[in-house]
Parts: C-alpha cells; structure tokens; sequence
C-alpha cells in the first residue's frame, strides 16, 4: 500500500477500526441508528397494535397521525408516539415499573412491552428503556429493541459496555438472521471489541464455510479498459482487438478471421444510452438499469460523463481528484442505489411523484433506503475529502442534477462517510471467467494448427490481465483481521447470474474459534504490517503472530531486554527468522507460550484478500 493510498483487499471489523481514539470520522452506533432509522416508530406501531389484538385491548389508544409519528422534527424532540399527554405521579409511575418487572418475570413478554410503552416517553427510566428493549428483542421484533436499547444508552449518563453490546446484538439479529440460518456452522458474536464470526462447529482444513455476493461494486479503474467486464455480473469480456490491441490493426484480414472463429463466443450488449458500461447480456443490462444506472447513465445526466472519463483514464491517483485503488464509481453507485430505493420505497407506500420534493415521506424513506449500508463501519481522517476537491465537485454536480427525481445532498461529511464505507470494507473479487481464462480456452482452441501459432508468437502479449472489482459484502465485512489468518476469501459464481466470494477454511476450527482473515501481506515484517493496519484501520494488531514476533534483531522477541549499545544482535529463530532472542531460556519460553503455532517462513505465504 502506497501512502495515503487506501486498500481495497480486506475490511476491517467494529472491533478493530474503532480501536482508539483519533482525529476521524467515527459515526456511533447509537448516533445512526437515531438518524437512520425514523420509520422504526411505524414498526413499534404495527408491534403495539399487534399486541393490542393478541391481548384483545379494546382501549381507545389517543395517538398522533402516522404523519406526526414519522416527522423528522418530531423524531428528534420526541422519538416517541404516546397513549397520552399526562405525567404520571411519582406513586403511579413506581407502580407501573413494578407492574413491568412482574411480566417480564413471568414472561409475558408482550404484557411487558405494552406496559413499558403505556408509560410516557419522558419518563421512562433507564430500566423500563432496558426492560422494553429486552421483551421487543425476545418477541423478535429487534428494529424495536434496536431504537429501546438506543435510547437506553442515551438514558445511561455514563459509558455502559453492557447495553452496547446488547445493542450490537439486536442490530446482527435485524441484519444478519437469514445468513445465520443459511450457515448453521457459524455465528455472529460482539463483545466488547466489536462483532466478529465464530465457529459453532468443527471446521475442516478446506471446507467452504459461506458465500456472499456484494450489495453495491464496481471495477477497479486500473482494469476497467485493458480488461473489459460486464458491469453486473463482472464476467470478463475480453475480445481478440483489445488483447491485441495495436498489433490487431496491422494483422490481415484472413488472420483477424482466424483468430475470431477461435476466440470464445461472448455477447457483448452495451448500454442503449450510452457507451461507457457494457454487458454480457440484455438481463444483465436491464438489471444494472433498474437499480443505479438509470441514475447515472449520462444519456439522463450529463454530469456523470467527466466522472465516467475520470474512471476510463485508468488512474488512481490524480492531485486533487483521487488517490485510492479502489473506483469513485462504487461510491456514485451507492448513492444512486440509496435514490432508488427511496423512489421504490414511495411507490410502494402509495405516495405520488408530486409530493417527492421536500416531503417528510421522502425523508423517512431515503433513510430507510440507506439502511442496507448502515452496518459498514466508516472510520478515517476527516480531512481527507479536501485533498480530493475535484471529485466532491464531481459527485455534487452528479446528484445535484435536474434529471434526478430529488436532489440528494453531497456534502463533505457525506462524501467522506461513503469514502471511508468504501476504503474500511471494500473486498476485491471478480467472476471466475477470468480474462485469462478467456484467453487460454482461445490457446487451446488453436492449439493443432501449428502454423498459426507460429504466427502469433510475434503478436503476443502472454496473459492479460484479469478483470477485478471491488465490492461491499455484508457478511464478509464481519471477519476481524489476524496476520495468522484461519480462512481465505476466494472468488466464486455464488449464483448463475452473479458471482461473489466464499470462505473457505485455512486450519481446523473448533467451536468457538474465531474466523479471520488478512488485510495486508502475510509477508511483511511485524513493523510493516502494524503500521500499514494502522493507518489504513486504526488499530494496533495484537494477534498471535504479532505477539510472538520481533520487529528487529536489537531487542529480544521474548523479554524485549535490548541490545548493549545495539552493537550486538540477537540471534534469529532458524526456522521463520522473525524473532530474536537473547538466550535460549527466552527461546524456549516463547515457544511453549505460542511462538510454535506461528513459527513457519511467511514470506512464501501469499495474500489471500489481496490475490487478484
């Protein structure tokens, strides 16, 4: 990783990107869920009336119109809709908390709830914002007992680990149960590092563990004009003129015949409105269609087309424009995906197109729409966004345009909230029909006519480069790093129609073994590696490895005693050569306490996040 350069072949967990404190751009879990989540007040609704008919109340219940409830003003000076305008007396309020305890205790957990929510928000106390959060979560209604948990931290005058685990796990039960039921071998933890993926079961060495396939992606801009793919399902899409590329202009006629009735057959569709995003096929184009490129394609809005220009001139770093390996067309995506759903959203609440504009329905639903990217960690320095001006620039003229169908703000602390979404969690992938796969099904179709390939020796280019993209994966994001990392990410054809990444196990795993995975390169130097992890996750690597290797041959690995003057080195360990040690006491105790697990030559270990 080049400085200020930010990687895109690993991600880092809560755990590990919140580690300390420092100038960036940290959004709190509690903080979010406050400011994305305003139509949670419509789900406590439809979870009170549906109490209300399990328990046959026939109570007139006097509440504000759905309006009121999901007012944006009103979700922040109230966060609440009541049963009544009355304050309780301090006996009856004593009463009714007792009245709680005694159903929760008996489990009656919608008793419980309903009697937490009959007394009034403002004086609902820490323990009755616990109790209600607890009986919403067992009633598996856990949008509820994500906003109860919220506000009972914000009734908490101090720090409580406690809640704030409990709220994380409400948040992996909302966000991450059709995962865990679909791998039954895995579960989601969160302590008070963060959430993290563990084994319930034994793992055997090279079973796969999970697939997933990305939410939003986009193809690095160092590949996206050497070696063409379909935009939705990364297919390659490599034909003989760009393999060739100048060479195929000098070659005959008859030749270029030759070489296209042996090259693989490919459809390629390009986009009707423009020439920028190609396709293997007209589902594929559709598809990209309906859920971004109708937003970003520039036969709609012109001022995508510098951006589309920036990202075809296969640079990654430009001043003031960009410095990243991954593509600013990923973020632009992300947004354009958050604009459509909250269209479809409206839709489908029966609202018509005239009331978009500055409605308070278009407010809850964008938020509702940018909740499928909530659970991506953003962390990094703030800063940043102002060395880049030219593509803040770029993306508020992009969805400031008058094609959209509202305007969505890009400001510099959205923009840097999306970047640093992107740069924490972006997993590079591909579909498997590589550009070189291409190319040797071409070699092994010419393979008996010698004379052919006799000619093209002079043409060749040997292997092109593959395709690769980047992409956001919900459950890959969970995995925590370790430089001994227990399973690798590999590239994979999750479904006909779209490709992802699986998991496959590296060493057994016994339940309750943590999956991890690698950020950087296995083979770097302990000094290397923190300091990489630091500046591009912020957090200093305790794993195994670190604890058990050096970082130079003037201190000693094991009791860290340093050198005389530096004049004298330790001896190395003869097998990894990454510790030193001082005597053969220090050596033998670190390899009791752990040096023989990691004890191995890491240089010839190969990246597994980073392969493509």
């Amino acid at each position: 990783m080049m400085e200020n350069e930010h990687d895109i072949n690993g991600t880092a967990s809560s755990d590990q990107k919140d580690g300390e404190d420092h100038d960036c751009t940290t959004t709190s879990t509690t903080t979010s869920i406050i400011n994305t989540s305003i139509h949670l007040l419509k789900e406590e609704a439809d979870l009170i009336n549906r109490i209300r008919d399990i328990l046959h109340l026939d109570e007139e219940i006097q509440q504000s119109s759905v309006t009121d409830r999901l007012s944006p003003q009103k979700h922040h000076n109230d966060r609440r809709f009541s049963i009544n305008n009355i304050t309780l007396s301090a006996a009856t309020l004593e009463f009714k908390i007792e009245r709680v305890k005694q159903k929760f205790a008996a489990g009656s957990m919608e008793e419980a709830f309903y009697e937490c929510w009959k007394i009034p928000s403002e004086q609902r106390t820490l323990e009755i914002w616990k109790l209600g959060a607890e009986s919403s979560k067992k009633l598996s209604c856990f949008a509820v007992a994500e906003r109860w948990f919220s506000e009972a931290i914000n009734a908490c005058r101090s720090h409580n680990t406690d809640l704030n685990i409990k709220l994380e796990q409400a948040r992996i039960a909302r966000f991450y149960s059709t995962y865990l039921l679909r791998y039954p071998m895995i579960d989601i933890r969160v302590d008070s590092r963060g959430k993290g993926i563990y084994a319930k079961r034994v793992i055997s060495t090279g079973e796969d563990i999970f697939t997933d396939i990305p939410i939003v992606h986009s193809q690095t801009v160092d590949t996206l004009t050497i070696s063409p793919a379909c935009a939705t399902c990364t297919t390659s899409l490599l034909t003989p003129s760009l393999y060739f590329e100048t060479s195929w202009l000098q070659m005959s006629d008859k030749l270029r015949k030759q070489i296209e009735d042996n090259w693989p057959k490919m459809t390629i569709v390009p986009c009707t409105g423009c020439h920028y995003e190609i396709y293997c096929s007209e589902e594929c184009r559709l598809k990209a269609w309906v859920s971004y490129h109708r937003i970003l394609c520039p036969s709609n809005n012109s001022a995508t087309v510098e951006l589309y220009q920036f990202c075809a001139n296969r640079q990654i770093i430009v001043r003031e424009t960009w410095n990243s390996i991954f593509s600013p067309m990923i973020i632009a995506k992300l947004w354009a995906m958050i604009i459509i759903d909250t269209v479809d959203h409206l839709v489908n609440d029966n609202t018509s197109s005239s009331s978009i504009i500055n409605s308070i329905e278009t407010s809850t639903a964008i938020e509702r729409a940018k909740e499928k990217f909530s659970d991506f960690i953003s962390t990094g320095d703030e800063t940043y966004v102002y060395t880049i001006p030219r593509m803040l620039r770029i993306m508020q003229n992009i969805f400031d345009h008058s094609s959209l169908p509202f305007r969505y703000e890009v400001d510099e602390k959205e923009f840097t909230y999306r970047f640093y979404q992107i740069a924490c969690n972006a997993q590079s992938f591909s579909s498997p029909t590589y550009a070189a796969m291409i190319y040797s099904h071409f070699l092994f179709n010419i393979r008996n006519d010698r004379n052919l390939c006799q000619i093209l020796q002079k043409y060749s280019h040997g292997e092109p480069r593959d395709q690769v993209f980047g992409g956001l994966f919900l459950l890959q994001s969970c995995l925590n790093h370790s430089c001994d990392n227990s399973v690798e990410i590999m590239d994979c054809q999750v479904t006909p129609e779209q490709a992802g990444i699986k998991v496959r196990c590296k060493h057994q795993l016994k339940p309750g073994d943590e999956l991890t995975i690698n950020y950087v390169d296995l083979g770097l130097g302990r000094r290397a590696r923190r300091a990489m992890l630091k500046r591009a996750y912020n957090f200093w690597c305790e794993c195994i490895r670190c604890r058990f290797e050096g970082d130079d041959c003037n201190s000693c690995t094991e009791c860290r005693k340093y050198s005389e003057n530096n004049r004298k080195s330790f001896p190395a360990c003869s097998r990894c050569r990454a510790a030193w040690y001082c005597s053969a006491d220090c050596q033998k105790r670190a390899w009791k306490r752990g040096h023989k697990i990691i004890c191995r030559d890491w240089t010839k270990e190969r990246s597994s996040s980073s392969a493509n």
